[in-house]
């Protein structure tokens, strides 16, 4: 099967969630026998390093990336505005990025043109034009609008407040309207995919989970026991994008709610934080907070720690961050936001959203590392049962196989 992939930020290198998913959609196919052919737009925040990809991947997908301007434009949104367009949207459509998309449609042959994520729709058009045949699926990481739904309800300033709530309704209403553009829908879990049918969806929907090549990961996890002897102290850490404001806002509320309490009670332990965008000398006066900064290493830094808390108060999608833990055998503290998607439950990692509740939560789980050790053996085995890409490539394949137009 020929799958055109088509992306609004590069795969790999891989920087942050999105990018892992979409980089674990490429290999699940690639491994399950499809032939892929990626397309990407990159940008100032998301560029595209060549030199930092392995060159058997670039020749395996045939690689071809075109720049995209996405830096606010005042009068490009001031015309959204009048014409009720979302800004959101346009400013991912580019004639450059347009014209190439015809020439590769126009020398080839796919089966299916898989969009990932919803920036990717504006040249449904296009396709549906210059490959009339081709099956086109929408790849939903999550319901975009809930993002920004969040954003104007939280923000203060009244001005900001109107004009994010007026970009909201603007963008829900797109979102709602391309559901007719495309064939078919493939979810990142069932609970997108529940979104999409109460809108109204009638097409085929499929649900593909984030993947992990789970065999390779567990096999070079750590013994599943904290690295850290409890009595000394447990090394918490949270790693995420700190440009992201649902992180920066979640990290905020764990530091003033949930740790003076945890430090209190295991006043040797430690919380040590990573990631894009986070400034090393942000909170660096908290007691027992180490800032890291952004790492090199995202994978070799997270085991050199013994438990994840992933405190997200809003957000949309799934949480990356945690399935990467389960696969490296990792306990996992989050709230019932942070594991929103998975299909988990309080028996796979330790949920808790009220912040008395979770810092005693953390609490009690420091004081007994065999339930650490029985966390770090769950998250394991659900990293390898629900989570593994090549299984998740091979049913999306059986999927797309089923709705192709022959």
């Amino acid at each position: 099967m020929r799958i055109l992939q088509i992306c609004h930020k590069p795969p790999r290198p891989a920087v942050d969630g999105g990018c892992l998913a979409m980089n674990a959609i490429t290999n699940g196919l690639l491994n399950n026998g499809a032939q892929v052919k990626l397309l990407s737009a990159f940008t100032r925040k998301h560029p595209l390093d060549l030199e930092s990809i392995d060159s058997g991947y670039l020749e395996q997908v045939d690689l071809e990336g075109v720049p995209l301007e996405t830096d606010l434009d005042v009068r490009a949104a001031y015309i959204a505005l009048l014409n009720g367009e979302s800004y959101n949207i346009s400013r991912f459509y580019s004639h450059q990025f347009a014209m190439v998309l015809k020439r590769i449609l126009s020398r080839e042959r796919f089966d299916v043109v898989h969009l990932e994520s919803l920036y990717t729709t504006p040249y449904i058009d296009v396709i549906r034009m210059h490959a009339p045949t081709a099956l086109i699926s929408l790849r939903s990481h999550n319901h975009e609008f809930q993002i920004w739904e969040q954003r104007w309800k939280a923000a203060q300033n009244f001005f900001y407040r109107l004009a994010l709530r007026h970009m909201t309704n603007v963008l829900e209403r797109y979102e709602k309207m391309v559901l007719d553009k495309v064939d078919t829908i493939v979810a990142i879990s069932s609970e997108e995919g529940n979104g999409y049918r109460n809108w109204g969806f009638s097409g085929p929907i499929h649900v593909a989970g984030f993947g992990i090549k789970a065999p390779e990961k567990v096999k070079n996890a750590p013994p599943p026991m904290p690295t850290s002897n409890p009595r000394k102290g447990v090394k918490m850490f949270h790693l995420g994008a700190m440009d992201w404001g649902p992180n920066k806002e979640g990290v905020s509320w764990f530091l003033r709610e949930v740790w003076p309490q945890v430090l209190q009670a295991h006043p040797h332990s430690e919380f040590h934080l990573a990631g894009k965008g986070l400034d090393p000398q942000k909170w660096i006066d908290v007691p027992g907070l180490f800032n890291h900064g952004e790492v090199e290493n995202a994978g070799t830094f997270a085991e050199q720690h013994d438990l994840l808390v992933v405190p997200l108060l809003r957000g949309a999608g799934i949480r990356v961050k945690i399935v990467e833990a389960f696969s490296r055998g990792i306990p996992v503290a989050s709230t019932t936001m942070g594991i929103q998607g998975l299909e988990i439950t309080d028996k796979d990692c330790l949920v808790q959203s009220e912040p008395e509740n979770l810092a005693q939560a953390i609490i009690d789980l420091l004081n007994d590392s065999s339930r650490l050790k029985g966390l770090s053996e769950a998250g394991v085995k659900v990293a390898t049962t629900s989570f593994d890409q090549d299984k998740i490539g091979a049913e999306l394949l059986e999927f797309y196989g089923q709705h192709v137009r022959i």
